[in-house]
């Protein structure tokens, strides 16, 4: 290939899909029905370590198609683009918010339901909500 001759880049592509998009045809991911809705139990504490978590009256719950906690995802660090990346459903949460466990069921009502029928025992750690004292030595980390 002499220089400057390329199969695709400088070349005009043809929209394919063009004349759907303009008329309001084309179907997009949110134009497709859910097959499955997703909900997060979320942390009522803003600093503990998840001492043990019970899912299975959840999993019994006709419509969930599945739970996951920590123990059911990699150990892999996850940008939030926040400072620093962090573990996704991890033992540790650091806010009133933190992810907990994750549900996937057949609606959303039966989703929220086994929500609350997952039992989580958490041990509470100190929390600093003031910089002042997250400045000082003693201050938990």
């Amino acid at each position: 290939m002499a220089e400057g001759e390329f199969k695709i880049i400088g070349k005009p592509v043809p929209l394919i899909e063009g004349r759907e998009k303009v008329s309001g045809e084309y179907k997009y991911v949110d134009d497709i029905p859910a097959e499955l809705h997703a909900k997060i139990l979320r942390s009522p504490h803003p600093h503990a370590i998840i001492k043990r978590i019970d899912t299975s009256k959840a999993e019994k719950l006709d419509g969930v198609e599945a739970v996951l906690t920590h123990h059911d995802v990699p150990k892999r660090l996850v940008p939030r683009g926040a400072a620093r990346a962090f573990y996704i459903l991890e033992d540790h949460v650091r806010f009133a918010g933190d992810e907990v466990a994750a549900v996937a069921a057949t609606s959303k009502a039966i989703a929220e339901e086994a929500l609350d029928l997952i039992e989580v025992e958490y041990e509470m750690l100190p929390a600093v909500f003031d910089p002042e004292e997250a400045a000082k030595e003693d201050a938990p980390k």
